[in-house]
C-alpha cells in the first residue's frame, strides 16, 4: 500500500497572523517554514525562518548577493536581537510570505520531491492545481518517515 510522501497534517498561518504567531508555531511545531493561507485555504506563500533571521541582521549583511561576509566587528548583543524581534513581532505574515522556488501538485512523483529536497529546498508546498488550495507540505523528515515506515523490508 502506498502512502503520500508529503504531510497532509501541517502547521500553517493565516494571512493576518503576526510574526509573533509565526515564531510560536515554528518553535511549537519544530518547523522552519510555514505556509501562509487565505481564509479559503489557498496558498499565498511561505514564511521561512531564514527570512525572519535576515530581518534581524544589519542591512549591510544582506545587501546584494554577498553582503558583508563577516560580522565579527559588530557589537550586536542578544538583547539587541531581542529588541529587533520585538520591533517586527506585530507585522502580518502576509507581508513577509514569499513564493517558494518550488510548488508541486498532489500527483507529483515521490522521486521528484526527493530531488527537490536534495537540491536544497527545505519545504515544498503541495497545491491543488486550479483551486490553489494547499493540501500538504513535503519536508525531508516527511520523506524519511514515508520511506522508513511505508514498505516491506
Amino acid at each position: 500500500m502506498s502512502t503520500a510522501i508529503y504531510n497532509t497534517a501541517f502547521a500553517s498561518l493565516a494571512a493576518e497572523d503576526t510574526v509573533a504567531d509565526a515564531l510560536e508555531h515554528m518553535l511549537g511545531n519544530r518547523v522552519s517554514d510555514l505556509p501562509v493561507l487565505d481564509a479559503d485555504g489557498r496558498f499565498l506563500g511561505l514564511l521561512s525562518l531564514q527570512r525572519l533571521l535576515g530581518m534581524l541582521l544589519p542591512k549591510a549583511a544582506i545587501i546584494g548577493d554577498d553582503g558583508v561576509p563577516d560580522l565579527s566587528f559588530t557589537s550586536e548583543t542578544l538583547d539587541r536581537l531581542r529588541e529587533r524581534v520585538h520591533e517586527i513581532e506585530d507585522t502580518p505574515v502576509r507581508e513577509l510570505a514569499v513564493e517558494p522556488e518550488h510548488v508541486v501538485s498532489p500527483d507529483v512523483s515521490p522521486v521528484e520531491i526527493v530531488l527537490l529536497l536534495h537540491r536544497g529546498s527545505n519545504s515544498i508546498p503541495v497545491v491543488e492545481p486550479g483551486t490553489g488550495r494547499l493540501v500538504g507540505m513535503a519536508t525531508a523528515r516527511d520523506v524519511l518517515a514515508a520511506i522508513h515506515g511505508g514498505g516491506s523490508k
